[in-house]
């Protein structure tokens, strides 16, 4: 059995799934880790009947308290036994086992802090996603190659990763997802800590599997841990010498951002009736406008190539 890392199932709702899920990963001959999130179905009655057969450690959450609260739990309970690593999974049996292997052997080599997963190549998709999911992950892929400055990194809302428990350090709980978008959380956390990343390209299958994913909440917080990881990021190059000039073009780049935004709305209200900086000549706001977004998209440039430097000599891709 595999003494370093430990299998983390999250379930909520899935008895037509998790005795199969769980039967499928007691291959692997890994410690499973499974939290019911206080189904109202016969999840846990299931569970508790095949506890002994597949020796899971079965944690049961007194309320619901979503999946990224739950994924926490599960992570602190892995590090509490003594495992290094949690490879995380849904137990709604979209994930195919031989990923889950392809990981747990990349995590066993421990040369990676992080391993994710990618659903967006040639065979990543079986069936249709739901184009609420379709959009959201493309945004989530913007902000997260945006913070950190790399287009090595895709799918950061895909729940199949793998990850070290030393990230439990790092984790600031006030701003933690508890329900949606902690495998952003994840991947941008280790992005911008210069975590060892490597990311397979997986297939996700999609069939009759619900979700309750509030399409206005995750955008919500995709943009809350935006402002949040660009502050943390531009922190954490500031205490290395080599990565100083780096932190610079980004706080020189959010600077002018904010001016870009600001001459906007002004060069916008010459068209109303608000009064704001007393001028109204459009010729001379357009051309403050223009001059400061050819900087901005500049110190932007130059910020996204000094980024990509820092972060391809800590991320590996499948071929």
């Amino acid at each position: 059995m595999n003494n370093n890392v430990a299998i983390g199932v999250l379930a909520y709702n899935e008895e037509l799934h998790i005795k199969e899920v769980i039967s499928e990963l007691s291959s692997l001959n890994t410690k499973i880790f499974v939290i019911d999130d206080k189904s109202n179905d016969n999840t846990l009655k299931i569970l508790k009947e095949i506890k002994d057969e597949f020796n899971l450690h079965i944690i049961e959450n007194k309320k619901n308290k979503g999946a990224g609260s739950s994924t926490l739990k599960i992570l602190e309970e892995a590090k509490a036994n003594g495992f290094k690593y949690l490879l995380k999974v849904d137990g709604d049996n979209q994930f195919k086992v031989s990923d889950v292997s392809k990981m747990l052997e990349l995590l066993s080599t421990e040369k990676y802090d992080f391993v994710k997963s990618n659903r967006f190549w040639e065979g990543g998709l079986e069936g249709k996603i739901p184009s609420n999911r379709y959009i959201g992950n493309l945004l989530a892929t913007m902000l997260l190659q945006f913070i950190s400055g790399t287009n090595k990194l895709f799918d950061p809302l895909n729940g199949l990763f793998g990850v070290d428990v030393k990230i439990l350090e790092i984790i600031n709980k006030k701003l933690y997802p508890k329900r949606y978008g902690y495998p952003f959380y994840f991947s941008t956390l280790s992005a911008i800590s210069f975590f060892n990343i490597f990311q397979i390209n997986n297939t996700v299958v999609y069939g009759n599997q619900k979700s309750d994913l509030s399409s206005f909440k995750m955008l919500f917080t995709l943009i809350r841990l935006t402002k949040h990881f660009l502050s943390l990021k531009i922190k954490n190059k500031i205490l290395v010498g080599k990565y100083q000039r780096s932190a610079f073009l980004d706080s020189f780049f959010i600077l002018f951002f904010v001016l870009s935004f600001i001459t906007f709305l002004r060069f916008v209200l010459i068209f109303t009736e608000i009064q704001f900086l007393n001028s109204s000549f459009i010729g001379s706001w357009a051309l403050i406008l223009l001059v400061i977004s050819i900087f901005t998209v500049f110190i932007f440039v130059e910020s996204f190539k000094e980024e990509k430097a820092i972060r391809s000599q800590y991320i590996q891709n499948e071929e």
